[in-house]
């Protein structure tokens, strides 16, 4: 590549657009921002491309977009679904462009630019019933026909590419797997000053089980809770359980149960908090647990590893490939296995060497190798494309 006239890749940034009320980026924003990082430190120009935002009862362009298309993605995509033609009015954007990349699921089809998808999962589809159910069938019916818009897609790990194929209705030709990274920020010692901080904000005591993730059905927080009930007393007594997320969808009595526990200060939620409260949370915690019932990827276990945390996870076949080796599994939804898990966890004390080996495997999965990787599949794109 021409770093004088490097490839410019368009990266759909209305997951970078701080939500109305929290001001939070969710994780398909973390991704995009770090493959920005990544493309940009390997000569590859980026641009983010926004379009028409909703804000109430009306829309306004992405406040951190550098160009913009001019409809709302949703109605091109509707568009696009209902007619079989490209995205109308977005000439202006594709002349900026050799190649967009729609990071999160709002994928458009245009009429002279190549385009990649990342496709996280096919949670959506497989489970309808963990996602919200407001126009729950026209919202699949949309993420099909969109996802067969991108003339090549991005698996996040090689066993979510069978789900893609059954559920997107994808060809596997069309499917490219780019494992995601971990930031070296994790890697890091917070401040001790810090950690003592969120210690005391939170009414935490060091060695704490600790859960990080949204609260929505598949997290499986409730199955958690059960777990972490059925340990001895004794243990609850000394390792509180510790939950870090936001509250997502459809798990209103979790919500409840949640808040009335903070006040025995033994489960303790959180909420959402800023990275460096996030590290924090993992320097003082003594074990990581991920009792998912379905991950396209599972980027908080590499976040965990990285700060010299052992892991429980469900035994998933995204989870069981991103720990590689480095973590206790447990048959996803085995509420008793779990507690036994984590009472082994409780009893036994850190293995050093199995701490090493799992920060060893983190260090390997970085956001350089991913970007490269992504480049790679750019590459198969210029100055053709392979839609059929």
């Amino acid at each position: 590549m021409n770093v004088a006239n490097p490839l410019v890749v368009g990266l759909s940034s209305n997951v970078l657009e701080p939500r109305i009320v929290d001001k939070r980026i969710d994780g398909i924003g973390v991704y995009t921002l770090a493959l920005e990082r990544g493309l940009q430190q390997i000569g590859v120009a980026t641009r983010r491309v926004g379009t028409s935002v909703r804000r109430g009862a009306h829309f306004v362009r992405p406040e951190r977009a550098d160009l913009a298309f001019p409809l709302p993605l949703d109605v091109g995509i509707s568009w696009t679904a209902l007619s079989g033609r490209a995205m109308p009015f977005a000439q202006r954007v594709e002349r900026k462009l050799d190649i967009y990349h729609a990071t999160d699921y709002l994928i458009p089809r245009l009429k002279a630019t190549p385009v990649v998808a990342t496709l996280h999962d096919a949670i959506p589809l497989a489970h309808p019933d963990w996602a919200s159910q407001r126009f729950r069938r026209t919202k699949n019916w949309l993420l099909r026909r969109s996802a067969c818009s991108a003339d090549l897609v991005i698996a996040v790990s090689h066993s979510a590419v069978e789900e893609l194929v059954e559920h997107y209705r994808l060809p596997e030709t069309r499917i490219r797997v780019v494992p995601l990274g971990v930031d070296e920020y994790w890697f890091g010692a917070p401040p001790a000053e810090l950690v003592n901080a969120t210690m005391e904000r939170f009414a935490l005591r060091p060695g704490y089980f600790l859960f990080v993730g949204s609260l929505q059905p598949r997290k499986n927080v409730g199955g958690l809770l059960e777990a972490y009930d059925a340990l001895p007393e004794s243990v609850r007594a000394d390792r509180q359980l510790v939950i870090a997320g936001k509250y997502g969808w459809s798990v209103p009595q979790l919500e409840a149960d949640l808040l009335a526990r903070r006040a025995k200060k033994q489960c303790v939620w959180v909420d959402y908090v800023d990275r460096q409260s996030l590290l924090a949370l993992y320097a003082a915690a003594g074990t990581f647990v991920f009792p998912s019932l379905s991950e396209g990827f599972g980027l908080p276990i590499l976040e965990a590893m990285a700060a010299g945390l052992p892991v429980i996870a469900s035994d998933l076949p995204s989870l069981r490939e991103v720990a590689n080796g480095n973590a206790k599994l447990v048959r996803p939804g085995d509420q008793e296995a779990l507690t036994h898990k984590m009472r082994l966890a409780a009893m036994k004390p850190v293995d050093p060497a199995a701490v090493a080996a799992g920060r060893a495997h983190a260090r390997r999965m970085d956001w350089a190798t991913c970007a490269t990787r992504t480049l790679a599949v750019y590459r198969e794109l210029i100055p053709g494309t392979i839609r059929s």
